[in-house]
């Protein structure tokens, strides 16, 4: 039994879909194929004589491709770095912000607050219902704030991270 030859092989558009193209081998179980013969040297197609590489040319092509994957690592591991340097920076600017943002909120709060009851004590009414006005405005606002905080922590994560693993690795 002779071995079609790929090189001169013929692809076909497949009927179920026209798209996708038929793979020599059924073209050649379907249409019964038989070698030509090459007039000018007498030999079949299978009988081709390829070029026998060099040892020195192996070795080079090795030696390429290993250079090539190790350059492959070190752009991955570069990646990763640079991915992490980001999460990290993030992080602490996030964790600077906050804090800031808890002082300078913390003394606007106050102010606002002792504002809101003078103004509410002013107009009337009693020192009681002054502080529970405000406890239920402070309780809405807070109640607000951490579902914002909420929202603001999901972004601060290792999924890109790991997106870029998997496509690497996997």
């Amino acid at each position: 039994m002779e071995a079609p030859d790929f090189h001169k092989a013929q692809f076909a558009l497949c009927k179920e879909n026209p798209f996708r193209l038929t793979p020599p081998g059924a073209q050649a179980s379907a249409h019964n194929y038989h070698p030509k013969t090459d007039e000018t040297e007498g030999k079949t197609a299978t009988e081709q004589q390829y070029p026998d590489p060099a040892f020195s040319d192996i070795i080079s092509a090795f030696k390429e491709a290993f250079s090539q994957r190790k350059a492959q690592g070190f752009a991955f591991l570069e990646l990763t770095n640079s991915e992490l340097m980001l999460i990290k920076k993030s992080f602490f600017v996030t964790v600077f912000a906050c804090l800031a943002a808890f002082a300078v909120g913390t003394v606007c709060w106050l102010i606002l607050n002792i504002a809101i009851g003078a103004f509410l004590h002013n107009i009337g009414l009693h020192y009681v219902v002054v502080p529970l006005v405000l406890l239920v405005l402070n309780s809405v606002a807070a109640f607000g704030l951490f579902k914002l905080a909420q929202n603001a922590f999901n972004y601060l994560s290792f999924k890109r991270l790991i997106q870029t693993w998997h496509k690497v690795i996997g």
